[in-house]
């Protein structure tokens, strides 16, 4: 019902169109969810899963709320969808980088020759075993063994391996935390999908099938997308039984942090530990069904995974394998780093030592990772530096590292890990220490709220949170450059995305938890006060005089983010009531409707097309739980008095905004892009506005009943949403919207109504055919009682 993301229908969407990516082309909100739990009185703020995302479905057997998201098409008015490619389609909602070769994944990781070989042996011959009993392998070990890399090498051996059919390894998928599309389970099915039509031509009619018939398929639960789009593409296939076993690899699913793709905000342990487990049953799902599909998983050994796979459900299907007890972790460090040391002293011509000559701290730098790849790999990195002698970073680096720190209290198999991560800050020159940490706060707190970029490219992200931050430009970037062994930054990463910064998420952990890190510690909750106060100072500069003029690239990533970084950064400065109330005045000296109208007007707005600005504020059920959220007002009245201002201030803005989108005839001209992304802002807002008991009187509800010449476009295609809004949900508040703005309209004769074809006509043939249905029920109930 209204707690499911809606599509917009066939009338409207273009499924051939271009991507609209993410949420913004399903015109959805959780309006029976919101009237459900204010009717028991409880709290819903934007962070809650159940009322503020598209929710899909609630599987009670798992626990595990996903959301669905990423729904492409245009929206046309009184236009059917054209003719359906089903891998196209799929395509376009798959989540490419999770595949193996993908672009964003290049070069994908892999184990060095000669390294890793008994693990990865090990898994052929598992998969090779036709007549094996268990169709899941669990490969689990701690952060640093390498288990991302054995996936790769696994998928390539068997591709080269000569079998005798094609595509053995049918499909892959490869989360990682710090990647919007990769962090979230909602793409995972259509993912797969995708990759066993390809794989498997003969599935692909089958999938053209399912498409065209279900085109909302991929907003449906993701139980329901296996069922669909897997087990039975499969199972019409006519020699089932003669199709070889393709393995499936999932990587990372500990990495799954998200319910939905749009945002990690808010997300806690349970969420994340429910979704994870929801990912391994839909995997169980597709073995219970006698599929030719097996299944190679890996991930750190979390304790409700182990727990989750040791159950007697998954019993007798899973093989458990546990790296850090197979092979020898030591030898193929050692192998590693001398093929990589020999590699260094070719490339760089080191005087006085041949290629095949061990260096005098090797075997220290072995015997220091402690067979942890990771360690080995990060200091390969250190001292890879075409501008200072390699052996000499290593012998520093090792000489530093020998002494224990005196902040250390106990040690953890991490621990030398944790040091060398220490050591490589500390080799940071101590005048840029500072400005260091304040860019890498800049950099996570944008990773973490999805922040939009106008280029995602991490020297134009870095530039332009220079610029925001008041640095002078490319100070950013010259200040990490001495971690190019935990960042991916320098000559052989340009173009790298800032959402792929960090080589490992164990960098990124260390710096964020202050036992790890010690004087090293990145405080993320100041960044995010930080770089909220800057942005919304930025857009101080926006006022009504700039409506139309080209913005900076900075003024964009403002008006695109303020929403993001505070919905972001919200669970920290309620702890400072100062911070909270600073904040919030700022907000309220905002010119906030021009704003709103330039985030639209912007020349190269094509790239805000993966998400509106403003979705954290109108995904709330009420404006003022944005700036409350689940802190609360309990005690603080000098909030209470701040956050009415700030609310009325925002509505009036909101109200005003639209109100010259639907009336004005001034205004420049909007793409149509923007257009569709306006209409599905304002249905997020009426969604709002319709729970107000004076909603007739409400600024957006009267334009709609009055709409201007330039507006009339627009007003057709919001027409068209509430109607979808209605039909599909059975909203009686979006039903008597629509019948309040059609008796507007018909009192006052306006030409819009009047016409055969008005926007309209789908309403009252629905309301007429559902009055008649309803008489003859009641009909049929008077003749059952006589």
């Amino acid at each position: 019902m209204l707690g499911a993301k809606r599509q917009l229908s066939q009338g409207s969407v273009d499924a051939a169109g271009p991507p609209l990516q993410r949420r913004r082309s399903s015109i959805t909100q959780a309006g029976t969810g919101r009237r459900r739990q204010r009717n028991d009185g409880s709290r819903n703020t934007h962070h809650t899963a159940s009322a503020n995302r598209p929710v899909l479905f609630y599987q009670p057997s798992s626990n595990g709320p996903i959301f669905n998201g990423n729904i492409y098409g245009n929206v046309q008015s009184n236009m059917q969808a054209p003719p359906i490619d089903g891998l196209l389609f799929l395509y376009k909602h798959a989540a490419m980088g999770a595949i193996h070769e993908s672009n964003e994944r290049y070069p994908p990781p892999l184990c060095c020759p000669g390294t890793r070989d008994v693990v990865v042996s090990r898994v052929i011959g598992w998969y090779s075993n036709k007549d094996g009993k268990k169709k899941i392998m669990w490969v689990h070990a701690p952060l640093g063994y390498g288990k991302t890399a054995i996936a790769g090498t696994v998928k390539e051996k068997l591709d080269v391996m000569g079998l005798d059919f094609d595509n053995p390894v049918g499909a892959t998928f490869f989360f990682w935390r710090t990647s919007p599309e990769r962090n979230s389970a909602a793409r995972f099915i259509i993912t797969l999908a995708y990759q066993l039509a390809e794989s498997i031509p003969e599935l692909r009619p089958h999938v053209d099938a399912v498409i065209k018939s279900k085109p909302g398929i991929v907003k449906m639960a993701l139980e329901r997308q296996l069922d669909e789009l897997i087990v039975k593409t499969f199972k019409s296939l006519s020699h089932l039984e003669k199709e070889p076993i393709r393995l499936i690899i999932v990587d990372g699913i500990d990495e799954c942090i998200n319910s939905d793709r749009e945002s990690c905000i808010g997300k806690d342990t349970e969420d994340r530990e429910a979704v994870q487990v929801r990912v391994l049953d839909l995997i169980l799902q597709l073995c219970l069904h006698n599929l030719p599909l097996c299944f190679l998983v890996l991930s750190r050994p979390e304790a409700w995974i182990d727990r989750h796979l040791r159950s007697p459900r998954f019993r007798d299907v899973v093989e458990t394998l546990d790296l850090y007890k197979v092979g020898d972790h030591m030898n193929d460090v050692k192998r590693f780093v001398r093929m990589e040391l020999s590699r260094i002293a070719t490339t760089f011509g080191l005087q006085g030592i041949d290629a095949d000559e061990e260096w005098s701290d090797e075997k220290a730098l072995v015997q220091k990772s402690e067979g942890h790849m990771v360690y080995a790999a990060t200091v390969i990195r250190h001292i890879d530096d075409k501008y200072a002698d390699p052996r000499v970073l290593l012998r520093d680096l090792l000489r530093n590292s020998s002494t224990p720190s005196r902040h250390t209290s106990h040690s953890t198999p991490l621990s030398p890990l944790y040091e060398l991560y220490r050591q490589i800050m500390r080799y940071c020159p101590e005048r840029i220490q500072s400005l260091l940490t304040e860019v890498l706060e800049d950099a996570i707190v944008s990773i973490s709220a999805e922040a939009v970029f106008a280029d995602y490219r991490h020297e134009t992200a870095l530039r332009v949170l220079d610029d925001i931050s008041g640095r002078p430009p490319g100070d950013g970037l010259r200040a990490l450059r001495p971690l190019h062994a935990v960042l991916r930054i320098g000559n052989s990463n340009q173009g790298t995305g800032i959402g792929v910064l960090f080589i490992h998420s164990s960098f990124r952990e260390f710096l964020e938890d202050s036992q790890l890190s010690f004087e090293c510690t990145v405080d993320v909750c100041k960044g995010g006060e930080r770089l909220l106060a800057n942005v919304l100072e930025r857009m101080t500069t926006i006022t009504a005089d700039t409506i139309g003029n080209k913005l900076e690239e900075t003024d964009v990533f403002a008006l695109n983010n303020w929403c993001r970084l505070w919905a972001s950064a919200e669970m920290t400065f309620y702890e400072s009531r100062e911070t909270h109330i600073d904040l919030m005045n700022k907000i309220g000296a905002l010119d906030l409707t021009t704003c709103i109208i330039q985030s639209y007007l912007c020349p190269n707005f094509g790239y805000t097309l993966c998400d509106d600005g403003l979705d954290p504020l109108l995904f709330c059920s009420q404006l003022s739980e944005f700036f409350v959220g689940s802190g609360g007002l309990d005690g603080h009245p000098d909030i209470l008095s701040v956050v009415h201002m700030v609310t009325s201030h925002t509505q009036a803005s909101l109200d005003h905004a639209f109100t010259l989108l639907l009336k004005e005839s001034t205004l420049p001209a909007f793409s149509a892009d923007a257009i569709r992304y306006m209409v599905v802002s304002c249905v997020f807002y009426l969604s709002q506005v319709m729970y107000q008991p004076n909603w007739r009187e409400n600024k957006v509800v009267q334009a709609l009943g009055h709409p201007g010449p330039n507006g009339i476009y627009m007003f057709k295609i919001v027409v068209g949403c509430l109607y979808n809004q209605a039909v599909e949900d059975g909203d009686q508040e979006t039903w008597d919207l629509l019948e309040h703005i059609y008796k507007v309209m018909v009192q006052e004769k306006n030409p819009i109504v009047e016409v055969e074809d008005h926007p309209f006509c789908k309403f009252l043939k629905f309301k007429a055919e559902m009055d008649w249905e309803l008489n003859s029920s009641d009909l049929s109930l008077d003749s059952d009682r006589e």
